[in-house]
């Protein structure tokens, strides 16, 4: 079952938006998040937060429409972004996607790239999509569908990550390793429709430039 969360960062065109939310199973808005999904003519399946940065009228509107509102005091040890996942994962998904993750404050960005590793050792799937970019995690095997020319690094997370394998990318790695905070992955280039990354030990960022 795929989630969306729609967080309060960078927006993206509304076209798109819709595209993703449609193709999802269950919508969850974090706080202001659900002024992006007002703005597309969309129903959130749940509204999450404390609601310091969700105009009230927007509130209304989905309360007036049954939306599950959860809210929560301001002063809290989680982030609303955070909420939302650990209900995604409540409620049994094992795709998640966050949308409008990154931009804004780094620290909320920082920490949302942060949660990626948190959705994994849920067992479930989780990756950021924004107007920009897209941010996955990999520990094992990932394919990434673009196009030729498409822009992908490669960033270890936490520790080195060693043991990697790519193909369809210009410069290729046969079994090399990465130390963390090195930055010999940045600016990779697709040169087919897809490509691959395998990780033998350890986690690494995989950013796609759109």
């Amino acid at each position: 079952m795929k989630a969306v969360i729609v967080a309060y960062g960078e927006t993206m065109e509304i076209s798109e938006l819709k595209k993703i939310c449609i193709d999802s199973d269950i919508i969850i808005c974090a706080d202001g998040g659900g002024k992006y999904i007002f703005e597309a003519g969309l129903i959130p399946d749940y509204l999450i937060g404390d609601f310091d940065s969700l105009d009230r009228n927007i509130l209304n509107y989905f309360e007036n429409r049954n939306v599950n509102i959860i809210r929560y005091p301001r002063e809290k040890d989680f982030t609303d972004t955070e909420l939302c996942v650990l209900k995604a994962i409540e409620l049994g998904c094992n795709d998640i996607c966050i949308i409008s993750g990154i931009g804004g404050r780094f620290d909320h960005s920082l920490g949302n790239v942060a949660l990626l590793h948190f959705i994994k050792e849920k067992g479930a799937n989780g990756y950021i999509k924004s107007e920009y970019c897209d941010i996955f995690l990999c520990s094992d095997e990932l394919e990434i569908k673009g196009k030729i020319g498409d822009i992908i690094s490669l960033i270890p997370f936490k520790n080195s990550a060693s043991g990697l394998f790519t193909t369809g990318l210009k410069y290729s790695l046969n079994g090399e390793d990465i130390k963390f905070g090195r930055c010999i992955g940045i600016s990779n280039v697709m040169i087919n429709d897809t490509c691959t990354i395998k990780v033998s030990n350890g986690e690494i960022l995989v950013i796609k430039q759109n």
